[in-house]
């Protein structure tokens, strides 16, 4: 064992789980010519040390075992890992995400994890509100490795490291020339997917130059083109009545109905519409959820016959690093990295409502004006297309001075430029002007007068400034005190347009809202590791971040790992952290939309069941709120991990987290609980912009929402991460086991009000595991990969006790999900690596739930694609 100072102040860096980028460092040659010793950087902490197990739990997984698990893209590959545990956002048509991928560690929200690119921070999506990092940008074949810090991290990183870290690192000394390919088949119709890739590396004594290129395309699923999700309608109870939504699959109640005094009516032309227009399906019962049953009827439209639910994409990357000694001390080093993504989505014809609908309308059977809910059908389909555009540069000088000092200045700055075209929309003036002017609205000059087209742009940039030196000051009997000191600036600008007929809510079939803002933000930060003895280490940081517009933000942590024995370290940690209220939710125009919610309120008075209380689409005046402060979490962390056995690896932590002051948008559904629970009046009075607008019969007419603090979340639970190697005469195998546990998940049942812990509701699994098996012999390698998401309740029903006590209670069963994916590689001598597999290998399906519905949640969505089987080539020279 070397025993320098040198040596032993690299040792007990360990003690912050390591550093932003997580490479390889330069090594630390030990006085009185001891050997050279490797101290190396891992996510959590910037003072470098020698071992990869430190205070914080790390897991480092590379982009071969990514491959190997069948994983095409960086997005795939972070959704698929234990800790994201609620699963997350994937490629969806027909929303403002549509183009976007996220990652939520312990299903905390893609806000709570801060995503880094080799250490620095990944510029926040536009689309997503500012609020998290599109990893769909990220090119897979310029990645090294991904580590995985399960901390908090504030005190380090500052804003949005919640729930934990994600840094990519990418390739930096590549040398060489190399080819990839590969492409996969779903059996069943839609989703193909492309892959082409080439990495060009230059090295010499002074430094290297890399460049990356990277292809991937995955084509739509249609809801036509899945049993489940195409429109189909029965009458399951055999009442004679075939409801909405009660009994039906991808059909709509806005097709041409009429809201009635006493419940919804069908027009008089339904069934003339359903005989010569493709989509309308006929008179249906107005159902549960829009005011009963036998209570109206609805002309309903199949909007599943044109619909796609997982949109189109298709990413173009580019990567080029450059590493350059300048002197014996002194390296620039820097990297530029490009991408566009393109995305189509289909949705059918708009739907909208025809307010003031004139009382001798041909539709309109009232006899009065009223408001008519219709599809325009006359424009056509609505196409989505969605183009990214990503820049992101890094430049900078490292250097080095003195026996032990390490320093760092670099300027990084990101550009996201974000655009959504949306065609054939219908113009509320222009049907204004059609009926003012007597237009017939499916003729020529009718339709071309309410047809629109809608454009958004959303931009966000983020210019960035860093500083800091590390460097051994004093020293302890365990050796050397490391300190790493430094500051930040940070100038975040987002500009979020829609055309000026959105703007004005003068467009039907869609929805959202302009926003700009911008701050700047300066931080300081503070690192130490004190070596207490040889094998126990006491680790602490601050960072104050202040902010141009709320203020500032302090944050410590406290870590400490110990040695008892080689083979064993105990570590702890402590963190506060912050995550500050994005520049759309402080700055964000008033938008409307039609979220789906559960009115038990209704269903009460309506005599119905809260276990029978459909959910149903309502209109929400959604806006931004500039008083917002910023979110306050704690983290623990309490591990072990053990090598004693030979070839075993053991990890085990426990860890605690809670959020306070939690940024969240009430929403209608929140109004409807606050109601349900008596607790209505008292929020509203702190809140007059938030109120919920009910009809005379007691239906929801609107909700006004806004983004608010005062929400609490918790989760604590353990990861457990064992693997063993096995060295046989028939070849080598390798095992790992990694399992997040949850056992609380800590949520209000409505804002503000009481907690619960919401373990195993649905989209919330107690359990997720991955087991993965590599077997490699002469040629070949074998790579299994068993992916486990635990059962769930399969619903949730709020009730309101004669106690006034608001409880949440959880019935029926989604099973537990189990999907395999499998390849084969062989290494051919000099003729390149073939691959042959299959993602979802035995065809596990999607869930449904106990009225035999699908269940659209990201968590199943392998079972939606289906078995995929995948060819790949790869050549490197």
């Amino acid at each position: 064992m070397l025993n320098t100072k040198v040596t032993k102040a690299v040792r007990l860096a360990l003690a912050f789980g390591a550093a932003s980028t997580a490479v390889i460092a330069q090594s630390a040659t030990a006085q009185e010519g001891a050997e050279k010793v490797e101290r190396i950087e891992i996510t959590g902490s910037r003072i470098k040390r020698v071992d990869m197990e430190g205070a914080s739990p790390v897991e480092v997984i590379s982009t071969a075992e990514f491959e190997g698990q069948g994983r095409v893209s960086v997005a795939e590959a972070l959704q698929s890992v234990t800790s994201n545990s609620f699963g997350s956002i994937i490629p969806s048509s027909g929303n403002s995400a549509q183009s976007q991928s996220t990652v939520s560690l312990l299903g905390a929200g893609a806000g709570r994890t801060l995503v880094l690119i080799d250490g620095k921070r990944m510029g926040s999506s536009p689309s997503l509100n500012g609020g998290g990092a599109n990893l769909s940008s990220i090119p897979m074949a310029a990645v090294e490795r991904i580590e995985i810090l399960k901390d908090g991290a504030s005190a380090i990183y500052g804003s949005d490291a919640i729930a934990g870290v994600i840094n990519v690192i990418l390739k930096k000394d590549f040398e060489g020339v190399s080819f990839d390919i590969q492409v996969g088949r779903p059996e069943a119709e839609g989703a193909d997917s492309k892959q082409m890739s080439m990495a060009f590396g230059v090295s010499s004594d002074k430094g290297n130059i890399t460049f990356v290129y990277d292809h991937q395309q995955r084509n739509p699923i249609f809801d036509r083109d899945r049993s489940y999700t195409a429109a189909s309608m029965e009458d399951k109870n055999k009442d004679g009545l075939i409801s909405i939504y009660d009994e039906t699959v991808g059909i709509s109640y806005s097709g041409a109905t009429v809201k009635g005094p006493n419940g919804m009516l069908a027009s008089p032309k339904c069934d003339e519409l359903t005989k010569n227009v493709d989509g309308f399906v006929g008179v249906l019962d107005q159902g549960s959820a829009l005011g009963g049953v036998g209570g109206g009827q609805v002309c309903g439209y199949a909007y599943a016959d044109v619909s796609a639910n997982m949109a189109s994409t298709k990413r173009d990357s580019a990567m080029a690093s450059i590493t350059y000694e300048l002197t014996d001390d002194l390296e620039l080093f820097g990297r530029a990295m490009f991408s566009r993504n393109d995305s189509f989505g289909r949705y059918a014809p708009a739907a909208a409502n025809w307010n003031d609908m004139a009382a001798d309308n041909e539709h309109n059977p009232t006899g009065e004006v009223t408001k008519g809910y219709f599809r325009w059908y006359q424009l056509g389909n609505r196409d989505g297309e969605v183009t990214d555009y990503q820049q992101d540069y890094t430049l900078g000088l490292k250097g080095a001075f003195g026996d032990t000092a390490e320093w760092e200045v670099s300027y990084h700055k990101a550009r996201l430029d974000y655009r959504d075209v949306g065609r054939f929309y219908l113009s509320k003036a222009g049907l204004s002007h059609n009926t003012l002017n007597d237009i017939a609205l499916d003729s020529e000059q009718g339709i071309a007068n309410m047809r629109a087209t809608t454009y958004t742009e959303n931009q966000s940039e983020l210019d960035h400034v860093f500083a800091g030196i590390g460097f051994e000051f004093g020293e302890l009997e365990g050796g050397a005190i490391a300190h790493y000191v430094g500051g930040e600036y940070f100038d975040m600008t987002l500009n979020s347009r829609y055309d000026a007929q959105n703007e004005a809510g003068l467009i039907g079939g869609s929805a959202g809202s302009s926003g700009a803002g911008e701050r700047d933000v300066t931080a300081v930060f503070y690192e130490v590791a004190f070596p207490i003895l040889d094998n126990l280490t006491l680790s602490a940081a601050y960072r104050y971040d202040d902010y141009s517009d709320f203020g500032g933000e302090g944050n410590p942590s406290v870590k400490l790992d110990y040695r008892p024995i080689d083979d064993l370290l105990l570590r702890a940690s402590y963190s506060e952290g912050f995550r500050a209220p994005s520049l759309k939710e402080l700055n964000a125009a008033d938008s409307t939309g039609f979220p789906k919610a559960t009115d038990y309120v209704f269903c009460d008075q309506q005599g119905i069941a809260a276990s029978d209380c459909t959910e149903a689409s309502y209109e929400e005046l959604r806006q931004g709120n500039k008083e917002l402060g910023p979110e306050e979490s704690s983290y623990m962390n309490l591990g072990v991990v053990y090598s004693g056995f030979e070839n075993v690896s053991i990890k085990v932590d426990y860890f605690e987290l809670e959020v306070e002051n939690l940024i969240s948008l009430i929403e209608v559904q929140d109004l409807v609980d606050l109601q349900s629970a008596g607790a209505y009046d008292a929020l509203v009075a702190e809140r007059p912009a938030v109120k919920l607008v009910r009809n005379a019969d007691g239906s929801i007419d609107k909700g006004y929402t806004q983004y608010s603090n005062g929400a609490f979340m918790s989760r604590k639970g353990f990861d457990i991460d064992v693997s063993y190697k096995l060295d046989t005469a028939y070849g080598d195998f390798k095992f790992r086991n990694v399992t997040t546990l949850l056992t609380e998940v800590g949520e209000d049942i409505y804002f503000s009000g009481p907690t619960i812990n919401a373990k195993k509701a649905p989209e919330q699994p107690e359990l997720r595991s991955q087991f993965t098996v590599n077997y490699a012999v002469d040629n070949y390698s074998v790579n299994w990969t068993t992916d486990l998401i635990d059962n769930t309740y399969q619903t949730e029903t709020k009730q309101r006790l004669d106690s006034g006590q608001h409880v949440v209670e959880y019935s029926g069963t989604l099973p537990t999900y189990v999907t395999h994916n499998l390849n084969i590689k062989y290494f051919s001598d000099g003729y390149g690596t073939f691959t042959l597999g299959a993602r979802n290998l035995f065809d596990k399906g999607v869930v449904y739930n106990n009225n035999g519905f699908y269940v659209d949640y990201p968590l199943y969505n392998a079972g939606h694609i289906g078995r995929e089987i995948f060819g790949g080539y790869r050549i490197s020279f």
